[in-house]
């Protein structure tokens, strides 16, 4: 069976940007080559559902995605709801990626309570990918529950994609998702720790990895400022080293020496990110396809955040990686 073509695609976010850069950024994605823009939610963010439905407007080909939603941002069918209708108006090119968020979150900052982490997601799954596969759902679960029928056009191959960091919920995408989302983790933790687990899951739902995306999020930057950038990647990976399931995940890719002294080592951060010259974030993403990765999506940090040269040059050499231009 000949190998899929590795897809390529890159994550656009900014607090700090104008909600118009943003949308004009996923022009430039598709110009390039791109085959994906992901919008990514952070809790102080806008509302990543409506700048999507905005991107749509104005792109032609490129494929949209969620990248994460937190479940506790919506009740199970207006997530599915809300996918279906951005589907609808890009023309079937959108994904939605659901993850668990942080408890923290949800549960000071927006008061939604959280029951634990396998079962209440297992559930908002079930009734999200029911409604969007069906069209109808009728679950009553102990944490979540759904009794809806979507009306209005739908399309049955809209992918519902579960953001995991620890290998029990890489377990759970292969038996209940269409889709494996993974987030800054290193090329050995998607190899030797999240496939070897998602092929557990998709066994026991009987499927294999043969056409199942596993879509890795990586942070990365052609950079002109190396040593400005790998400091401001070190100082943003430090706030994500400090939550216990990243923590997990990287003292799993061997790197709890990394962590110990409190501050992000240099090892961790180059097995994490990438920062350096165009032929550096090419191979880079080559790296992930060759652990497994379907889709490699470049976070473009730091110097590549914000000049608009360097995040086209970020997404050229991501393309380069998959035999692009």
């Amino acid at each position: 069976m000949a190998a899929r073509r590795l897809r390529t695609g890159i994550a656009i976010e900014g607090s700090d940007l104008p909600v118009r850069e943003l949308i004009d950024r996923a022009r430039l994605a598709e110009q390039v080559g791109l085959d994906a823009a992901w919008l990514i939610q952070l809790p102080n963010m806008r509302d990543s559902f409506s700048v999507l439905a905005a991107m749509a407007a104005v792109t032609e080909r490129i494929q949209l995605g969620a990248g994460i939603m937190p479940l506790y941002t919506r009740p199970p069918v207006v997530m599915a709801q809300t996918a279906a209708t951005i589907d609808e108006v890009s023309d079937g090119r959108f994904t939605l990626g659901v993850g668990l968020g942080h408890r923290l979150t949800a549960e000071w900052s927006l008061g939604v309570p959280l029951g634990p982490s396998l079962p209440a997601m297992r559930e908002y799954l079930s009734v999200v990918t029911a409604l969007l596969r069906t069209g109808e759902v009728h679950v009553d679960g102990k944490w979540y529950k759904g009794h809806s029928r979507y009306a209005s056009p739908r399309r049955d191959g809209l992918a519902t994609c579960l953001g995991a960091l620890g290998p029990k919920m890489s377990e759970l995408a292969g038996e209940v998702a269409d889709g494996l989302l993974l987030w800054m983790c290193t090329v050995d933790y998607v190899r030797d720790v999240a496939i070897p687990h998602l092929r557990k899951g998709l066994e026991r739902s009987g499927r294999d990895l043969d056409g199942f995306p596993v879509v890795v999020f990586a942070p990365g930057a052609v950079s002109v400022d190396r040593a400005g950038d790998v400091e401001s990647l070190r100082h943003y990976l430090s706030t994500y080293a400090r939550v216990p399931n990243y923590r997990a995940m990287y003292e799993a890719s061997g790197f709890a020496h990394a962590l110990a002294g409190g501050e992000i080592g240099d090892d961790l951060l180059s097995a994490v990110g990438v920062i350096g010259s165009d032929d550096d974030v090419t191979a880079r993403v080559a790296e992930y396809a060759a652990a497994g990765a379907t889709e490699v999506v470049i976070t473009p940090m730091a110097s590549a955040h914000q000049d608009r040269d360097l995040w086209r040059r970020t997404g050229e050499a991501a393309v380069r990686a998959s035999g692009g231009r």
